[in-house]
């Protein structure tokens, strides 16, 4: 296994350099976006239009440094940019379940499943195979990042456990190979080797994709393939938890567990999308861009999405864990398949979100599915419409008043419909992106929608249902503010006939019930060498029937400082990771899924790391002492039910940039 993942590392290291001598860089104008984007503080016609010209003409003619945008659904404009920035602060987070600005939790090894804790509200009609439970790992169109760069940019990173249970590689490549014209590769592999028997996770994720830029902006192109894989090892947890809490054994691979090697988990899913955009506009050839005259963008997007789900184990009914066996009794094999084709296209007179002079701004369009799902007993496919619209107010600069609303037609999600309204004022006035500027957002809205599929259909050799549930209901409200750094988001619901798992299977709540939390997050700098990166939530549910959540829980990272001149720096720092108890959701293997229960608690212990951050110019390096405070506080770190958390380990990791 070993020499097979150092083989794959080379050849992913070998394409990274072949791809880097293989385009040359085109574009060769030295404006830069910077001074675009200092300008927007200017309130003129003019001066904003002016903006939004320079900034159109300037996206593939970068200079020195590397940006990139994340592509919202709507958007249509050209984009507002961030700058490639790698700070070590909470660069020693190199497992995403903790790098989120939320709280999750999981099986305890790195790359395996994770379950977001907290409440946010859906903000999005249409079919909805399953949750994944890998989500915080996989590569998606959301979470990719679309870089215009005038020199090739790359970016190495890579962490071990000295050889011994973790290899986390990562490589992305990126750079412009014409006038506007931009592709870029990443590549993700991860092996995991857990303390105890058959934890294990083998994960690859890759995406190539590219954008395009006309050069007057009228047109623009996205488009990509992403795929990622996944093999993780289901050993059902650990039979006899006291073996842990009391710690009589310190050989973690004596400790019974439930299901032996041969019981796994594999995931694969190929994502390809293509995304255009035209802007009507009148040009009248003038020398004062403010005498651009837009008549809105057409977009249409096209999305295919397939993945393969497939669980082994050797289980039978003399172990006790499952108590049905529809196929075989000696082994179980189950596969099931989901595709999705998903086309949109509407017309929007600017983006929702940017400021560009406009005072009232409008989308509107549908959005097309096609959906085939299969397992070994069924194939079943749909079409639906969703046709929606989106209408915004901007008034004096600061205030955004912002409608949506959306329904389904045809298929699974026939009458599901969303409708949501927010209002914003911002303390500042002006700026490219109203959404980011500092402020305060309230937020109300009324969603019905159709249950997750898997829900509502499954089939395997151990369990099987087909409900005709009842359409789930939401009221939800929010709160979002955000002050120099300072950040808070609260949001809240009351749920009707909301359906969820149980341990043979879904059921759905037989009265309404309220949940909501409150999060909030700094990075705070203390003077000139002291940092506190603080991460809070209070949670609350009305009826634990239904759902159970932390009353409290908390990631804190305070470290020191000690910067060498303009060439290095290095931070000594310690986290903090907590939660009070509450009775934690169990994991079903045969679903890749959580489950609700009330009889095992976990949490109320404090998890503390030790780090070293370095940086060298352009390259990162961290030393770290997981779990260091192992033997001083009771060992009772669980996250999930029958699945501790790691014990005391070291690790490094190192990230290494190269653009120029």
């Amino acid at each position: 296994m070993k020499n097979r993942t150092l083989q794959r590392l080379c050849i992913g290291w070998l394409a990274y350099w072949t791809i880097g001598a293989a385009f040359p860089v085109a574009a060769q104008n030295t404006a830069k976006i910077e001074g675009a984007i200092q300008n927007t503080a200017n309130t003129s016609s003019a001066a904003r239009d002016s903006v939004r010209r320079a900034r159109r003409e300037s996206m593939a003619r970068m200079h020195g440094t590397s940006y990139y945008f994340y592509d919202s659904p709507l958007q249509v404009s050209v984009p507002a940019l961030d700058s490639t920035k790698h700070p070590l602060s909470q660069f020693q987070i190199y497992d995403k379940v903790y790098a989120h600005q939320d709280f999750r939790n999981g099986r305890g090894e790195v790359g395996q499943t994770d379950q977001v804790l907290g409440y946010k509200p859906r903000l999005a009609t249409g079919y909805e195979e399953r949750y994944n439970p890998f989500s915080s790992w996989m590569y998606t169109i959301e979470n990719t990042r679309f870089y215009q760069t005038k020199i090739p940019y790359s970016n190495l990173y890579y962490v071990n456990n000295f050889g011994k249970n973790l290899h986390v590689f990562n490589v992305t490549h990126s750079q412009n190979v014409y006038r506007g014209l931009n592709l870029t590769v990443d590549y993700n592999v991860l092996q995991s080797q857990g303390v105890y028997v058959n934890s294990n996770t083998l994960q690859h994720n890759l995406r190539f994709y590219g954008n395009f830029f006309t050069r007057d902006a009228r047109y623009r192109l996205q488009f990509g393939y992403i795929r990622n894989t996944a093999r993780v090892g289901e050993n059902g947890g650990i039979i006899d938890d006291s073996l842990f809490t009391e710690n009589l054994t310190s050989n973690r691979l004596s400790i019974p567990i439930r299901f032996s090697e041969g019981t796994n988990s594999r995931w694969r899913d190929n994502t390809y999308f293509l995304k255009q955009v035209y802007h009507i506009y009148v040009d009248r050839k003038d020398t004062l861009p403010e005498n651009d005259r837009s008549y809105g963008f057409i977009a249409h997007t096209f999305e295919v999405h397939d993945y393969r789900r497939t669980y082994v184990d050797r289980t039978t009914a003399a172990d006790g864990y499952y108590t049905d066996f529809w196929v075989n009794e000696t082994q179980s094999r189950d596969t099931s398949w989901d595709m999705q084709l998903t086309q949109r296209l509407y017309y929007s007179y600017g983006d929702v979100d940017q400021l560009d002079g406009r005072f009232l701004k409008l989308a509107a369009g549908g959005k097309f599915t096609y959906v085939q799902q299969r397992d070994m007993l069924y194939r079943q496919q749909w079409h639906s419409w969703y046709p929606f619209a989106e209408l915004q107010g901007v008034i004096a600069r600061r205030v955004v008043l912002d409608a949506y609303a959306d329904f389904g037609a045809g298929g699974y999600n026939q009458g599901d419909y969303l409708a949501r309204f927010y209002a914003k004022y911002c303390f500042k006035d002006g700026g490219l992106n109203l959404l980011r500027n500092d402020g305060v957002k309230l937020f109300v809205g009324y969603t019905r929608h159709a249950p997750e599929f898997m829900k509502s259909y499954h089939f395997s050799n151990h369990f099987y249902w087909r409900h005709d549930w009842r359409k789930e209901v939401e009221l939800f409200a929010g709160l979002e503010f955000s002050y120099k750094g300072w950040w808070l988001k609260a949001y809240g619901a009351r749920k009707t006939d909301y359906v969820f798992y149980k341990q043979d299977g879904p059921v759905q709540a037989d009265k309404a019930f309220c949940v909501g939390n409150v999060t909030v997050g700094k990075d705070l700098e203390i003077g000139k060498y002291i940092g506190l990166n603080s991460l809070l939530m209070f949670a609350y549910v009305s009826d634990e029937n239904y759902m159970h959540l932390p009353l409290f829980s908390m990631r804190e990272s305070l470290y020191g400082r000690i910067p060498i001149k303009n060439l290095a720096e290095i931070q000594v720092g310690v986290d903090f990771f907590y939660n009070t108890a509450y009775h934690a959701d169990a994991y079903m293997p045969a679903w890749n899924a959580y489950y609700w229960q009330d009889e095992v608690e976990t949490g109320n212990s404090l998890l503390m790391d030790l780090y070293v951050n370095f940086r060298i110019k352009r390259m990162n390096v961290f030393l770290k002492l997981q779990n260091v405070a192992q033997g001083l506080l009771p060992y009772n770190y669980f996250e999930t039910p029958h699945y501790p958390l790691h014990d005391r380990c070291f690790r490094f990791g190192l990230a290494w940039r190269f653009f120029d």
